[in-house]
């Protein structure tokens, strides 16, 4: 996953919000104690915009550490939003454990200096640990249903979710050998698959990089072990056959307002999203509520998987861009873990033929 380092703006932020201001736009802040409604979160004036017209979405911008979950907890059903005390209580709580990824069991730190201190210190970098609440403070990264939880699944939905969604095999198959095709994505350096598993630590600390011109939009992405490009037309262009199918699905833009809105189809049966597969219909909303702020909503849809449509929602914020540069994954290069996992299957299979 990116290690890319996020920074404060700066300079850059400070002219960019100046132009913000100057064009009749207030950003917007949530309230003290909590955040506001997200029909709020939208631009009150003319954003930046491009020469041609539509609205600048251009730069890099990443979700950070994400300590938000994806569903609600429990503790906090029926509630929104947390107040400030409460989120502070969360993050200091994450800074004092010892574990890897949003949801990770919280375990007391081990004591200095230790063996299991340092590999858990391994892990906090490198494995994409949540530390910080999303600045909304919603206490979950779904905001439809309102309950803050994945909708009911279908029958069939139900048996989709019991296999794996790292590798595509039946939980109950986890940790076999007996081919590459047998280990997770990222010991595979499979990438990104859409829509991005926010809150999860194959893309904690991840970047994305968007470019605009005439008539499309283009997205790359950093994180969960190597990087991908993405091109979405905005000029009206017609979509593939249904029997085209992309790793990325197929994807058409257009501009509602100042919201980019992305739909995406024609998934492949590789695709795995809680269950949801070929026949996953996602529809992405970017807008710029603020210089250095875009909200992103995701909507899932999947009548095969879930019995309604739900949504996430999460801020991305604007890195710094004075060397413009994405740290590189290089997953690929000196990934000695899958040739290794693999000749150590073989080796312990040799060795229980004795």
């Amino acid at each position: 996953m990116s290690r890319g380092v996020v920074l404060a703006a700066g300079g850059l932020a400070a002219v960019i919000a100046g132009v913000w201001l100057a064009s009749g736009c207030s950003p917007s802040r949530a309230p003290a104690g909590a955040a506001a409604d997200s029909s709020a979160q939208r631009p009150t004036g003319i954003p930046l915009l491009m020469p041609w017209g539509d609205p600048d979405l251009q730069g890099i911008w990443g979700s950070g550490y994400i300590l938000t979950p994806l569903e609600r907890p429990d503790k906090f059903a029926g509630k929104e939003y947390l107040t400030d005390e409460e989120a502070a209580a969360l993050e200091k709580e994450a800074a004092l454990t010892f574990g890897v990824g949003a949801g990770a069991g919280r375990t007391p730190r081990p004591a200095r200096g230790t063996e299991a201190d340092v590999s858990g210190a391994y892990n906090d970098v490198f494995a994409g640990r949540g530390r910080n609440v999303i600045r909304t403070k919603r206490t979950s990264l779904i905001v439809d249903p309102r309950d803050g939880k994945i909708p009911p699944r279908t029958p069939e939905g139900n048996e989709r979710a019991s296999v794996s969604l790292a590798t595509n095999f039946a939980s109950s198959s986890a940790g076999r050998a007996d081919g590459p095709e047998d280990r997770t994505r990222d010991d595979r350096c499979f990438g990104i698959s859409l829509p991005i598993a926010f809150g999860h630590p194959a893309s904690a600390g991840g970047y994305s990089r968007i470019v605009q011109t005439l008539g499309a939009v283009s997205i790359y992405y950093e994180q969960n072990r190597g990087g991908t490009f993405r091109t979405v037309p905005v000029d009206g262009r017609p979509r593939l056959l249904p029997a085209v199918r992309n790793w990325l699905g197929d994807s058409r833009g257009r501009w509602e307002g100042h919201t980019l809105v992305i739909d995406t189809i024609n998934f492949t049966n590789r695709t795995n999203y809680y269950g949801s597969r070929e026949h996953l219909h996602l529809v992405e909303r970017f807008t710029r509520i603020e210089p250095d702020v875009i909200t992103y909503e995701a909507t899932i849809d999947d009548p095969t998987t879930f019995t309604q449509p739900w949504t996430i929602e999460v801020p991305l914020t604007k890195a710094d861009e004075k060397r413009n540069q994405i740290y590189e994954n290089a997953c690929h290069e000196g990934n000695y873990a899958l040739a290794n996992i693999l000749s150590g299957a073989r080796a312990s299979e040799k060795g229980r033929r004795r």
